[in-house]
């Protein structure tokens, strides 16, 4: 068991609900991808909070926006993300996230 647990994402059961432990890895990673999969405006209390839907815009995923919206919420990590298109399908993009954890001295 964890000393500071977190319910890990996505949200699981086995014995138990799986969690994380707070400031970990995993508990950083977890927390970048609930921003990056949240739409903007889902959240009452924090209207700002999330991605904007790339449904109907071109290029579909902007990785500047996705870049810009977790350094915003969360402070301790650096995204790098990568984009493109499908080799075989053009409507379909792929990105890809690496998550660095900062340090704040």
């Amino acid at each position: 068991m964890t000393d500071l647990p977190h319910f890990s994402l996505p949200f699981r059961f086995g014995s138990s609900a799986a969690v994380t432990e707070q400031d970990s890895i995993e508990e950083i990673a977890d927390c970048v991808l609930a921003t990056m999969l949240c739409p903007l405006g889902f959240r009452v209390e924090l209207p700002s909070y999330g991605v904007a839907d790339p449904t109907f815009s071109s290029p579909l995923v902007d990785v500047e926006e996705l870049r810009e919206v977790v350094a915003r919420w969360e402070p301790r990590s650096e995204l790098t993300v990568a984009g493109g298109l499908d080799d075989l399908d053009a409507l379909i993009q792929r990105v890809r996230s690496i998550v660095q954890v900062t340090t704040q001295e």
